[in-house]
Order: C-alpha cells, then sequence, then structure tokens
C-alpha cells in the first residue's frame, strides 16, 4: 500500500500533538472532533439497525447527538459517511466471517459451516437486510457487500474442495452450494419462511448433503 494512503479509520484516529505551546489547546479540538465523528458513524450503523435505509443528515446527528452542520464538516457526503460506517462494522464482526472450523470430515466440516453462517446472520441481522436495500443507491455499501459474499464465496468453496472436486456436475454444484450456504439464503429462511435456528439448521445440512447426495 502507498504510504500515504489512508482509511476512513485512519482519519478518524487522533492525531498525534505537536511541542508548540499551542498544541494542548490543538489537541483537545482534534480529540473532541474525532470523538464527534466516531459518534456520528456509530449513529448511522444504529440507524441501520433500527431498519432506516437512508437516514437524513438530522437524524443521525440528533442521534450522535452533535449539530446537523457537524455531519458535513467531518465527511464530504453521504457516501464517505458510508464508507466509514462499512469500516466499523467491518471492525464490529470480522472474526465472525474468519472464525470457522475448517477440518474433520463430511459432517463436521458441515456442522462448523452451517454454526458459523447461522451465528453471523444473527449478530448482522438488522443492518445486513438495510444494506441490502441501500446498495441499489449507494456503491459504497454495494462494494462492501460483494467483498464480503467473495469471503464467504471462497470459505465455502474450501470448505467442501474435496466434494466439489469429486461432483460430476461441479459448476452448477459449486452455484448451487453458494447460495445454499449464502447470508441470502439464510435470511430467506429466517426472514421470510419464519423458520427458527434450529430448523434453518436443519434445512442447510439437508440441502448440502442432497447436493452431495451424502446423509448428515
Amino acid at each position: 500500500m502507498p504510504a500515504n494512503t489512508t482509511t476512513a479509520t485512519d482519519r478518524i484516529s487522533p492525531t498525534q500533538g505537536d511541542d508548540s505551546s499551542s498544541s494542548f489547546q490543538t489537541d483537545g479540538r482534534r480529540e473532541r472532533g474525532n470523538r464527534n465523528k466516531a459518534a456520528v458513524v456509530a449513529a448511522l450503523l444504529d440507524l441501520y439497525a433500527q431498519g432506516e435505509i437512508q437516514p437524513p443528515a438530522a437524524r443521525i446527528a440528533e442521534i450522535a447527538k452533535v449539530s446537523e452542520r457537524s455531519v458535513f464538516r467531518y465527511f464530504d457526503d453521504m457516501e464517505d459517511l458510508s464508507a466509514f460506517a462499512v469500516e466499523l462494522q467491518w471492525s464490529r464482526v470480522k472474526d465472525l466471517y474468519e472464525n470457522l472450523v475448517a477440518d474433520g470430515n463430511f459432517s463436521e466440516r458441515l456442522a462448523a459451516i452451517v454454526e458459523q453462517r447461522l451465528h453471523l446472520y444473527d449478530k448482522v441481522e438488522s443492518v445486513y437486510q438495510v444494506a441490502v436495500l441501500a446498495a441499489r443507491k449507494n456503491t459504497v455499501v454495494a462494494s462492501a457487500l460483494k467483498k464480503r459474499r467473495s469471503i464467504l464465496r471462497h470459505q465455502t468453496m474450501k470448505q467442501f474442495a474435496q466434494e466439489l472436486d469429486n461432483h460430476p456436475d461441479s459448476a452448477n454444484a459449486r452455484r448451487i452450494l453458494d447460495f445454499t450456504l449464502s447470508l441470502e439464503n439464510v435470511d430467506y429462511l429466517k426472514s421470510a419462511m419464519g423458520l427458527s435456528s434450529a430448523k434453518s439448521s436443519e434445512t442447510l445440512h439437508a440441502a448440502v448433503s442432497i447436493l452431495f447426495h451424502l446423509q448428515h
């Protein structure tokens, strides 16, 4: 990464003070500004979690307890704010994406990935559902969703690499498996069909086992 490249998180982080006589006052303003920035980002995620797809700046400011004008003093526009929110959300859920046991026989690997996807969905459900809708108009959110799906897809293919390699119709099997274990499908099972976590788990186990003609 180039030395001058910064992320949204870098831009929120407090800056070290200098040795000038006004450094304490300057650092104090910076710290307050950074706290307010973080509050605005957290407020947007809170509103997403409450189901608000495109909350106006006034609503975000209200939750963050800052002035509406401050929102656009800290961020260039709503997409810039969304970029910060995406990074904050990723920092909160990254471990859930990466925490997957990939060892064992078919049944053990299947149980591990089903548990991971259901646990992940339960943790991100509200924000995820809003993000899917927001992605239609927000390129930052759309890009983040695409990356998250890619991570899960790669995990899924790796988790069942042996079974996929031996499948007589590997190309279709990969697509079916990808969808079956996607958050979109988990959302359908739990939200549209109203299945409990236990029934969703049972359904996912059965679907993947049938795909590979194996008993779970």
